[in-house]
């Protein structure tokens, strides 16, 4: 009777040692899973916020060569919003794109105080992209120029000519 009351103990101890190692085991289990679900979570969330193509055109573009502008020529580079103007004592780019709230500006022609006019909200600006009136807060940012290698015009609109100098030709 000892001896089956001794097995019994053995027994039930030896179940409740396994019942703790399977409780430890699924412990650990639930904690790993839950830990590399969150993990997964907060990648996806990451890859979520940065995109995975960037579709805007490049910053930095070729204009043409030289001679496709003449002394006192404003050309209009279509679909980049800069206006590369030739002068005399060389060459600038001027943004287009109206400081007040971003919209694109149109070349006046038929007014010599008036160089640029805002059709949205009325702003004006000088040929030099000074603001003469209207809601606009700044002047209209001058973009780096330079020659390339190869003899063509390439417009940095990444980088702001601050000192307004013209590229000289």
């Amino acid at each position: 009777m000892n001896s089956e009351n001794g097995a019994a103990l053995s027994a039930n101890a030896c179940g409740e040692t396994l019942d703790e190692d399977r409780r430890g085991f699924v412990k650990k289990l639930t904690g790993t899973a839950l830990a590399l679900g969150l993990a997964g979570a907060a990648v996806e969330c990451a890859r979520f916020l940065k995109p995975n193509v960037l579709y805007e055109p490049s910053r930095v573009f070729k204009v043409g060569a030289l001679e496709n502008y003449p002394f006192g020529s404003r050309t209009v580079i279509e679909g980049r919003g800069v206006e590369v103007v030739r002068e005399r004592d060389g060459m600038h780019a001027v943004s287009l794109v109206c400081t007040h709230l971003g919209c694109l500006l149109k070349p006046v022609d038929n007014d010599p105080g008036v160089g640029y006019a805002c059709p949205c909200h009325g702003s004006t600006f000088t040929l030099k992209g000074e603001v003469l009136g209207g809601p606009a807060p700044k002047d209209l940012p001058w973009y780096e120029m330079y020659l390339d290698q190869t003899g063509a015009l390439v417009v940095d609109a990444s980088k702001v000519n601050h000192k307004r100098s013209k590229l000289p030709v």
